[in-house]
């Protein structure tokens, strides 16, 4: 028996069950599960969450990258220091 190559293949499985279940509990009629409280709208939640989360330290770094080298380069070229008064 050989086993499955796919790291995703149990995740897409057992996402594909779980829709299974809820399509069949939405046809007849008999909602047991509170709404958004199924395991598939909590898999979707983590999922946004983490995309999320992904961008906002992406970009922070990014940020900090940027207001570094500007800093670096404004004191390089000597606009950090006070100008002496000409009067």
């Amino acid at each position: 028996m050989a086993l499955v190559r796919d790291p995703y293949f149990w995740k897409r499985f057992s996402a594909a069950v779980h829709m299974d279940e809820e399509s069949r509990a939405l046809d007849q009629g008999n909602k047991t599960k509170q709404e958004g409280a199924s395991w598939l709208d909590r898999e979707r939640r983590k999922s946004r969450r983490s995309i999320i989360w992904g961008f906002v330290i992406f970009f922070g770094v990014v940020l900090v990258i940027v207001v570094s080298v500007v800093l670096w380069w404004l004191s390089k070229n000597n606009w950090l220091q006070p100008r002496p008064n000409s009067t």
